[in-house]
């Protein structure tokens, strides 16, 4: 059958009812069968035009509404390009145009688009970050423009699932602390975020004082402060595994190397008289170790501490007895000190708020030694023997007691045949008639403090001066008033 033209079709038809109705040749029933043969002969011609009628009228529709969509979509480019490439003046500028600009159905349309680019761009972004391809202040500046666009709304949500992989990172040690916690401090400001990423904040914080902790231990353990770095040891969270088995480890070893080594320490200390320091040492022993040996040194140094320790009024009553000074006039201030291995008890001695003396008392011996120099003398007969500072060698100088000195001057007499009755130490007013101009230089030019004996050779014979150097133990006669070293 010949196929017409939909045009020629409809004409045709035209043309025959127009032929009908003029001729009257045939009527109304002929004329619709004669369209419904042409319809009938032509449907898949018909088909084809309706089709194209109604995607033609699709098509109208699509442009009419999406017209505005195309416009959005340029002008997001726009936007979004400004900033990639951080003109973020140029961008804000740019946003706040298309406002005045834009309806308030584009303006929306035009949010929700941006928003889904920026979020992408952001999370780009972070990724560089984390591996260290964008710098700190590149990311924050991201940040920053996101936060000071108010109605664009930006999906976190990425964000918070790579804070949880930045912590991951950090215990794995792939990552520094600075630059997780930078990432998550930063990204917590971005607006809408709340407190998503607290959780990872202080989770690393956590692990890094731990990992702070065992750094440090292992510092002490390397200066041989072991009980110190065990402390610290066991301070590591178990929870960041790697880091708690290198600490057990080092426990471990350090509690070896501490047994010889706090020995010795606690032996030199000892030695020094400082037994509360050398049972220190001990005490750091008890936990880990359990010998006769350890228990035999504390029950040492503990004898040592309860016999030669001494209170305040210990002092007190013992510088009360050897003077003429009532109890309840004294205070002293008194701390322990120990001197060439020695415990003295260093004590300034009071009296109506009055220093009247500064004295060293042998913890062992209980002997007192009073301030005695040049420079200061408190004139102290109670006294066993004295001492001073020197400065030069920043050491205390102990003298000798009288009782020594006279012990000294008889044993050189003895040894050199000198024959003596007597030898008798002066007092100070006895000293003061032989003071003269050649004693008072010869004590002017070393500085120091001497003990003065008169020794009476015979009856008839007159009395021989002996001065003694109470610190360097030199012996000097005084003969017409004149001092020379006395030669042994």
């Amino acid at each position: 059958m010949k196929k017409y033209n939909l045009y020629v079709i409809i004409k045709k038809s035209f043309n025959e009812l127009f032929v009908c109705r003029k001729g009257n040749e045939m009527n109304f029933k002929v004329f619709w069968d004669k369209i419904s043969s042409l319809i009938n002969d032509n449907k898949q011609n018909l088909v084809k035009l309706a089709l194209s009628a109604i995607a033609l009228m699709c098509l109208v529709i699509v442009l009419y509404f999406s017209s505005d969509n195309f416009n959005v979509g340029d002008e997001v480019n726009t936007f979004v390009t400004y900033i990639e490439n951080r003109q973020y003046g140029m961008a804000e500028s740019y946003y706040e145009g298309l406002e005045k600009e834009f309806s308030d159905s584009k303006i929306n349309k035009f949010d929700k688009k941006a928003s889904k680019k920026l979020s992408n761009i952001l999370m780009n972004s972070a990724d560089m970050y984390v591996n260290g391809e964008l710098t700190k202040e590149k990311y924050m500046g991201l940040i920053n423009i996101l936060n000071s666009l108010k109605t664009i709304e930006i999906d976190s949500s990425s964000l918070i699932d790579l804070g949880k992989r930045v912590d991951q990172m950090y215990i794995e040690e792939n990552i520094t602390y600075d630059s997780a916690s930078s990432y998550l401090q930063i990204s917590s400001s971005l607006r809408g975020i709340n407190q998503e990423l607290d959780e990872y904040k202080q989770h690393i914080k956590t692990i890094y004082e731990s990992r702070e902790i065992y750094k440090n231990a292992t510092k002490l353990q390397s200066v041989k402060k072991y009980h110190e770095a065990i402390n610290e040891y066991d301070k590591v969270l178990e929870e960041d595994e790697k880091y708690y088995s290198l600490a057990e480890n080092a426990k471990k070893e350090s509690i070896k190397l501490m047994y010889d080594y706090y020995l010795e320490q606690g032996k030199y200390f000892a030695e020094e008289g400082k037994y509360e320091e050398a049972l220190k040492y001990l005490s750091y022993l008890n936990p880990y170790y359990d010998n006769e040996k350890i228990d035999e040194l504390e029950e040492e140094y503990n004898k040592y501490i309860s016999h030669y320790t001494m209170t305040s009024d210990d002092i007190i009553s013992l510088i009360a007895r050897r003077s003429s000074e009532s109890k309840k006039d004294l205070s002293v201030n008194s701390y322990l000190q120990t001197i060439n291995g020695k415990r003295y008890y260093y004590g300034e001695v009071l009296k109506e708020d009055e220093v009247i003396n500064e004295v060293l008392i042998d913890a062992k011996t209980k002997k007192i030694y009073s301030y005695k120099s040049q420079k200061k003398d408190y004139v102290s007969e109670y006294s066993d023997a004295y001492y001073y500072f020197d400065e030069i060698s920043g050491q205390m100088k102990f003298s000798i007691s009288k009782e020594s000195a006279q012990s000294m001057l008889e044993k050189v007499f003895n040894e050199n045949n000198k024959k003596y009755n007597s030898v008798k130490l002066l007092t100070v007013e006895e000293i003061e008639k032989y003071s003269n101009k050649d004693l008072e230089k010869m004590t002017k030019k070393n500085g120091n403090i001497y003990y003065y004996f008169s020794v009476k050779t015979g009856w008839f014979k007159p009395k021989e001066v002996f001065s003694i150097d109470m610190y360097n133990k030199i012996i000097y006669s005084i003969e017409d008033e004149v001092v020379k070293e006395y030669k042994v």
